[in-house]
């Protein structure tokens, strides 16, 4: 199997400017480059473009993928944590997530890399819904959502080189279930269980209402008459998008974050992995079963639609016949099958082998339509 490597840089808060974008075309040859995107594929070969110098010129998310079992996120929080360190240090671990501080300023990049040896788990599919499930969780980040970073520590603890018996789980923030709709993508990247943060927020609190207040209307209501005046030029005369991007990173940056409230389960990453694969058993049952009681209410409204017109699928399977295609002699047999079983008895039986008989003798060098037939006992 040829080594297979997919990358995606993605700007998020405002769109590349033109020196950033003239760096972003050195990057790679085979690149192809916008003011919010670049992507690139490589088979026998990978990318050697500077990947943190990409996020620090003006992309926001970087995803790559190989199918030799390479899986990372990297995350560009331009003003660093929203929380202290005393609160993020313990679920940031340094190895498998490791957050790079910035050589001025507080921003920095915050990097997912667990590893694993390349096994049949990592299959290469559609990555944009990890794309986007990564960027959720950096804007979860930056407005102090303490639930997004437990999310990342459940990647990262997902390592060959981790006893899983050992691992222990940080403080679990409460409403920890409510981000699997919009983050949970990103667990599926890492080969893990979405139900994990659904097993992690048993016995857990919900999250702490958010403010009644509108932040946008917030922020603008703070705004002084020429801030509001200078604002509305670079709106008319700017790059309308981009300027509602950085406008509305603006807004995110000027709320404050109070403290997340969470609480100590102290549980292992196995008996996290342990219960969610119990609880996918429940859930798979369920779905099963829900399944079963859809194709059995579906195969009786087909059959009731044979029974109450015979002669409408008799003729149907004499014009499939007529067509002479392989794949229609499969479907008359099936539908003189079902008319049996709907009419029921003998006479059912005997208006399925009558018809079947009739069909022979309208295609007498139809091998394959009498193979399907006998298959099904509608012909001797």
């Amino acid at each position: 199997m040829s080594e297979y490597q997919y990358v995606v840089f993605q700007a998020v808060d405002g769109p590349l400017n033109d020196k950033q974008l003239e760096f972003a075309e050195a990057q790679s040859s085979r690149a192809d480059v916008s003011r919010w995107t670049l992507s690139c594929e490589y088979d026998y070969s990978s990318f050697r473009g500077d990947v943190d110098a990409l996020l620090r010129g003006g992309f926001d998310v970087y995803l790559e993928y190989t199918n030799y079992g390479t899986r990372v996120i990297k995350l560009r929080l331009p003003h660093g944590f929203p929380v202290a360190e005393s609160v993020w240090s313990k679920y940031v671990d340094g190895e498998q997530l490791l957050w790079k501080k910035d050589a001025e300023g507080s921003g920095g990049i915050l990097t997912l890399e667990p590893f694993h040896d390349a096994n049949d788990r990592f299959t290469y599919g559609d990555t944009e819904p990890y794309l986007k499930a990564a960027i959720q969780v950096r804007d979860r980040l930056m407005s102090g959502d303490l639930r997004a970073l437990y999310l990342l520590w459940l990647c990262a603890a997902d390592d060959d080189y981790n006893d899983p018996a050992e691992t222990i789980e940080p403080p679990v923030p409460h409403g920890i279930a409510g981000i699997e709709a919009d983050c949970g993508d990103l667990l599926w990247f890492y080969g893990l269980d979405p139900l994990l943060l659904v097993v992690a927020g048993m016995d857990v609190d919900d999250a702490p209402p958010e403010d009644s207040q509108d932040p946008v209307t917030t922020w603008v209501d703070a705004l002084d008459e020429p801030t509001t005046k200078e604002l509305l030029l670079r709106l008319l005369k700017g790059d309308t998008s981009g300027e509602k991007a950085r406008l509305l990173a603006e807004t995110r940056d000027s709320q404050s974050s109070g403290g997340w409230p969470t609480i100590d389960k102290q549980r292992s990453f196995e008996e996290l992995v342990r219960d969610a694969d119990a609880l996918r058993d429940t859930e798979n049952a369920r779905q099963a079963r829900k399944a079963e009681a859809n194709a059995a209410q579906e195969r009786a409204s087909r059959l009731n639609a044979l029974r109450k017109d015979p002669d409408k699928w008799l003729r149907e399977t004499e014009q499939l016949v007529d067509a002479r295609k392989t794949v229609n002699y499969d479907i008359a047999a099936d539908i003189l099958l079902d008319l049996r079983e709907a009419i029921g008895g003998d006479e059912g039986d005997k208006i399925a082998r009558r018809q079947a008989e009739n069909l022979i003798k309208q295609q007498p060098t139809a091998y394959r339509l009498k193979s399907e037939l006998r298959k099904r006992g509608l012909l001797e």
